[in-house]
């Protein structure tokens, strides 16, 4: 895969009834790996959202080398076994304050 084709999960998508977690995911895998292309991590909303965790973000990148999978990587992070739409109430405020970026992005990799 080329960095031109990488495209991560939407943002929307919840994890472990967190949106944007499996973005973030995938763009610390990829800069991990020197495939991020134009993309940017950490960005303001991966800075959301490890505030909200309470990591910084080679703290995340550190627990993602050694958590080979999205499984492992929850269970590192205390989240595995979570309902994946239980509500968590930063998810509410994360989806609103970020819903036109969200749109923004929706559109521009997916049309």
């Amino acid at each position: 895969m080329s960095n031109e084709d990488f495209i991560p999960r939407d943002g929307r998508y919840q994890m472990a009834g967190l949106p944007w977690l499996a973005r973030m995911i995938d763009k610390g895998r990829a800069s991990l790996s020197g495939t991020l292309g134009e993309y940017e991590f950490p960005c303001s909303m991966d800075e959301s959202l490890l505030n909200f965790l309470g990591l910084d973000a080679g703290t995340f990148l550190e627990l993602l080398k050694s958590c080979p999978g999205d499984r492992e990587l929850l269970e590192a992070l205390g989240l595995h076994g979570r309902d994946p739409v239980e509500k968590v109430p930063w998810s509410d405020v994360f989806l609103i304050r970020y819903s036109r970026l969200l749109d923004a992005q929706e559109n521009e990799e997916h049309g």
